[in-house]
């Protein structure tokens, strides 16, 4: 019976997005949680002391990488929660659960409460070669640990090939060439090469977000080209370029 009255309780702060009980916070290089984590078959297994929890019943949350709220705020990381259940703590106690949800490259985290304290553990299933420095956890918790000689580092986004392009006659000497827009896109570019698998070289750049077609002139008469277009962003005043488009053939009047 008082183990269902815990779980009620559990499942009523989760949808009322309140924070579980805490009256303090544990340091979460102590003893009081080890945490392994196996990449093959995406499981962790979980040992828990008693010595620092203190703690009968006992409620675990783990995160994906992404949480933006804080450790206690379910309604904020709910999409980020990849396993949560309550449990009876009697002396240690050991437990392994599997993520159901495919495995992703960053910082797990995984929190451990009891109604007289709090732990929070970080690790990753997918190691990740970076410089040692801190790594950051959901907002709102400044006192996250780090995962000794990895950080996290926020990958530069390399913006998709642009779909839908098109290239035909238009005028003498001229093509008119036309896709569709990139979001996140600050403007494109235009390659051009003589044979399909030739040696394509930027024939225009296209400036601004919103522009989704573009006219190159002085072609030569009843020649043959190749396009591929791609998108770029800025990264201070050098372009970025993204993934190139399928190349198009047309002929030139």
């Amino acid at each position: 019976m008082q183990r269902k009255m815990g779980w009620v309780l559990f499942a009523l702060l989760l949808l009322a997005g309140m924070p579980l009980l805490c009256s303090r916070s544990i340091e979460a290089a102590g003893t009081a949680v080890t945490v392994t984590s196996n990449k093959s078959d995406g499981t962790v297994a979980v040992t828990v002391s008693d010595a620092e929890l203190k703690g009968k019943e006992i409620s675990v949350i783990c995160y994906a990488p992404g949480a933006s709220g804080a450790y206690n705020d379910l309604t904020a990381n709910k999409a980020s929660i990849v396993y949560m259940n309550q449990y009876t703590l009697n002396g240690t106690l050991s437990f392994h659960f599997k993520v159901k949800k495919q495995l992703v490259s960053g910082v797990y985290t995984l929190v451990v409460t009891s109604e007289k304290g709090q732990t929070v553990n970080q690790f990753r299933f997918i190691p990740e070669e970076t410089a040692p420095g801190q790594t950051a956890g959901p907002a709102g918790n400044t006192s996250n640990p780090s995962v000794p000689g990895k950080s996290v580092t926020a990958k530069k986004k390399v913006l998709p090939a642009p779909k839908g392009v098109k290239a035909k006659p238009s005028g003498r000497k001229k093509v008119k060439v036309s896709w569709k827009k990139v979001k996140g896109a600050k403007g494109y570019q235009i390659s051009v090469a003589t044979k399909k698998k030739g040696k394509y070289k930027v024939k225009l750049t296209v400036k601004g977000s919103s522009k989704k077609k573009a006219t190159l002139k002085k072609m030569k008469s009843g020649k043959v080209y190749y396009m591929k277009v791609r998108a770029y962003q800025l990264s201070g005043k050098k372009k970025r370029a993204g993934k190139y488009s399928k190349i198009v053939k047309v002929k030139v009047r």
